[in-house]
């Protein structure tokens, strides 16, 4: 039998099943949401059955408009208050007919849930979520749209509304405690301080401001017009770009980490990949975006592990991923991104150095010739063993440069040609090649390319 509650929103009365109440229902009269309660303001009332009427005219009503979730679309049943699909849960104040909401979706990767544009906090698992379209944020800068989402902040297009002109804001996101805000928050500063570091590169965007406030923290960047890369090829079918514009590319990149790399203690970016790279609207220049992961070869570097493991299956070497980057580590990101890129296929971490190897030793190899060097040089760099790679993006831009791969250098004091990569001269011991970190057994300052330590033997690696 039905019972009669009453609507929290319109206050008029309204029959539903028994085996509904208790539960979220939508009015007859105003179509809201409401909790069809026993006790809503007046006590649950049996209805009788009615005394016989004549029948009516029959008029023929237009079928009601079936709501539909405003994050992936899908159906939504009769009085639903979550999407079975993607997860939406709708709030007490909104409504399944506002097609035009943009719903937030969670950064929690074990949640995932779409919630209602106007919630700060995840209704299932209580994540902070990013802030919606609107927003004005320290009485300047206000959203207009949500660019990205990642593991440590969301980006969006905003406005500047004391200059007019539009601007990207990183939003940091922290909501598991006071260890993981002071984590996120030293990531945000060391990406404000390389921003900086870098502001006289050509492909970095500038840094305008970093305003921390209470337990909130912006970067206010320069909005870069256009697509990642890696969206570009998945635009055009994975149609590679031509081998001349990637080096050119690629030397830019090498610019940049030349910069980083020399650094006291020197800056990995750990990162490099083509959803990092900005392709400007002309279709030829670059902006390297998001230094979020990058962190200086301080103690860390020396000691061991770092404390953060950040990689990217594919482009990152093994001593990256079990925790020990190093400045050849962002010579093997690069050489996996100029390889995606000069041939629409992901790398496959050292084995598409193999691969490589074998295409370039067959003589029937489809690899053009003109092109040679360039896939010799992915391959070099994409080594498993860092001994067996460049030792700084100089080289790497260099030859870049001349379109070739350099395989003897000449010492600088005595001339004496040698081995690209060999740390000591022949014949005057002169060091050739950049120091490494001290030896974990020693203490010796060793150079790279030494695979064991010049002064207890001790492998360095």
């Amino acid at each position: 039998m039905p019972v009669i509650t009453r609507c929290l929103h319109c206050h008029q009365p309204a029959q539903v099943p028994d085996s509904q109440a208790d539960r979220l229902v939508r009015c007859p009269s105003c179509q809201q949401v409401f909790l069809a309660r026993r006790d809503s303001g007046e006590p649950p009332t049996r209805l009788k059955p009615a005394a016989p009427q004549p029948s009516p005219v029959a008029v023929v009503a237009p079928a009601p408009v079936q709501p539909t979730c405003p994050a992936c679309r899908a159906r939504l049943g009769p009085g639903a208050a979550a999407c079975t699909e993607c997860g939406w849960m709708r709030s007490a104040s909104s409504s399944a007919d506002d097609a035009d909401e943009q719903p937030l979706v969670c950064t929690n990767p074990a949640c995932g849930v779409a919630n209602p544009s106007m919630e700060r906090v995840c209704q299932r698992c209580h994540t902070l979520l990013p802030s919606p379209p609107g927003t004005l944020l320290h009485d300047r800068y206000r959203i207009k749209q949500l660019l990205a989402l990642g593991g440590f902040g969301a980006v969006y297009l905003g406005d500047d509304l004391k200059t007019g002109q539009p601007v990207a804001i990183k939003d940091m996101l922290a909501s598991d405690g006071a260890a993981e805000f002071k984590l996120r928050l030293n990531f945000f500063r060391r990406e404000a301080e390389i921003l900086r570091l870098l502001a006289g590169s050509p492909i970095t965007p500038r840094i305008h401001s970093f305003i921390e406030s209470g337990t909130t923290a912006h970067l206010i960047m320069e909005y870069v017009p256009g697509r990642d890369l890696l969206k570009v090829l998945e635009g055009q079918q994975h149609r590679p770009f031509p081998v001349e514009l990637v080096a050119y590319w690629g030397q830019q990149v090498c610019a940049v980490l030349e910069t980083l790399h020399a650094q006291r203690p020197p800056i990995v970016h750990r990162d490099l990949k083509p959803d990092n790279i900005m392709l400007l609207e002309d279709g030829r220049h670059i902006k390297l975006i998001d230094f979020g992961s990058a962190r200086d070869l301080g103690r860390e570097g020396a000691a061991g592990a770092a404390k953060t493991r950040v990689f990217t299956e594919g482009y990152a070497p093994p001593e990256q991923i079990i925790g020990k980057p190093e400045t050849r580590s962002d010579l093997f990101g690069l050489a996996g991104t100029l390889y995606h890129l000069a041939t629409g296929r992901a790398p496959e971490g050292h084995y598409t150095a193999l691969e490589l190897r074998e295409r370039l030793a067959d003589p029937k190899s489809s690899l053009p010739a003109a092109d040679r060097w360039f896939f010799e040089l992915l391959a070099t760099n994409l080594a498993e063993d860092a001994d067996d790679r460049y030792y700084s993006a100089r080289w790497f831009r260099q030859d870049l440069a001349q379109k070739s791969l350099t395989t003897q250098r000449s010492c600088p004091q005595c001339g004496e040609r040698k081995g690209v990569r060999e740390p000591f001269c022949r014949k005057c011991a002169a060091a050739l090649t950049e120091p490494t970190p001290s030896c974990v057994s020693c203490g010796k300052i060793n150079f790279m390319g030494c695979r064991f330590c010049t002064q207890c033997g001790v492998r360095m690696r």
